[in-house]
């Protein structure tokens, strides 16, 4: 019997299989299901068959039917001077945001609407070139690809958009073109397909300023005169509300248990029931006003679970350098007040120019997706 050459035992232990690829798929996927979204990243940098791995689908698939999905805090910026919007994701641990690659997908400069899946953000219309558009793109927020929609058959701007069940309705946004038959329209998830929405109303805003899903049947919007609206996709009714309290802009409506919060002038932070419009302000966070809040306030305000975050240009002393600040905020309600206890503040982006008019940053977007 010929003994092997040394080249020939070399060649055959260079074929053995071990690791990940000698299990199953199903056993390496339920596997693979309990790793955190961080490590997956890290995972999928190793090779492109780890890769390949780590976006698969059906690794989605298996982590969703096991429960192992993680929420992931997304946020698009606008920088000035740059023309159209970046994405980011925030790290978990280092508290950064880091950009997304987006090469495939150019976001609409400005007016756009925001509608969140459990795994993806629609963003329907804004400006491009200037002019209103029809055009929707879907960010999967798993593999980090962008899916052009069917576009809506109105071109919008600044308009309302909300997700009840699995159709998403949009109101508004017209401009000067709008009339009772165009003024709202729906898109159903499941068909792909937009289709007009005739709603029996007496009021039709042309710019809605804020809009948020209530108890998850009903849409709450107020438009740019502090007027409010409800509509409700069972009753096919839009029904006005009252007037704002006081008078005056309300940015970045969330809803968070049964009460509404809005950021308001000089660093502060609002609140009311929906069907009250009585505006209180948040206690507790004067620390935080103090912190260049009252000279140039919250740029952007947001929940993320319970909590509200918020966003602010900075420049913090001694520095030569524009900075994009956050905080998450806790809340209580203490007696007829709601008191909020900052659990954490810092630096999540940092930009190689000075604070001045023309440089800022816009937080055009800002929500947790499922991944």
């Amino acid at each position: 019997m010929k003994r092997r050459s040394r080249k020939e035992r070399k060649r055959k232990n260079k074929t053995k299989v071990c690791g990940l690829t000698s299990l199953p798929d199903e056993v390496v996927l339920n596997c693979m299901a309990y790793v955190s979204r961080l490590d997956l990243a890290a995972f999928g940098m190793t090779s492109k068959a780890h890769r390949s791995l780590a976006t698969s689908p059906w690794l989605w698939d298996c982590r969703c039917q096991m429960d192992c999905i993680e929420p992931s805090y997304y946020v698009c910026l606008h920088i000035f001077a740059e023309p159209i919007p970046r994405w980011f994701i925030l790290h978990p641990v280092q508290r950064r945001l880091k950009p997304i690659d987006s090469y495939a997908y150019q976001s609409p400069e400005s007016g756009s609407s925001f509608v969140v899946l459990a795994w993806g953000i629609y963003i329907i219309g804004g400006l491009v070139n200037g002019k209103p558009t029809s055009e929707v793109a879907l960010f999967d927020c798993f593999e980090h690809r962008w899916y052009r929609i069917p576009p809506m058959k109105m071109a919008r701007t600044s308009a309302s958009a909300s997700r009840i069940d699995n159709k998403i309705y949009v109101f508004g946004g017209c401009g000067d073109d709008v009339d009772s038959s165009n003024w709202a329209e729906v898109y159903d998830i499941d068909t792909l397909t937009w289709d007009f929405l005739c709603v029996p109303t007496t009021t039709r805003p042309k710019n809605i300023k804020q809009s948020v899903v209530i108890g998850k049947k009903e849409v709450y919007a107020v438009d740019e005169d502090g007027q409010s609206f409800s509509f409700s996709p069972s009753k096919l009714f839009v029904s006005c509300g009252k007037t704002d309290s006081k008078p005056g802009d309300r940015h970045d409506l969330c809803l968070i248990g049964r009460f509404l919060f809005s950021r308001g002038p000089r660093g502060t932070i609002l609140w009311c029931l929906p069907d009250e419009l009585d505006w209180k302000e948040v206690k507790g966070l004067e620390e935080l006003q103090q912190q260049q809040l009252v000279e140039y306030g919250i740029s952007k305000l947001s929940k993320k679970a319970s909590y509200i975050v918020i966003f602010w240009n900075a420049q913090p002393q001694g520095a030569d350098s524009l900075e994009l600040w956050s905080a998450e905020i806790s809340l209580r309600k203490v007696g007829p007040d709601i008191w909020g206890k900052i659990e954490w503040s810092g630096s999540v982006y940092k930009l190689d120019y000075p604070l001045t008019d023309s440089n800022r940053v816009k937080v055009v977007y800002a929500g947790t997706a499922f991944t």
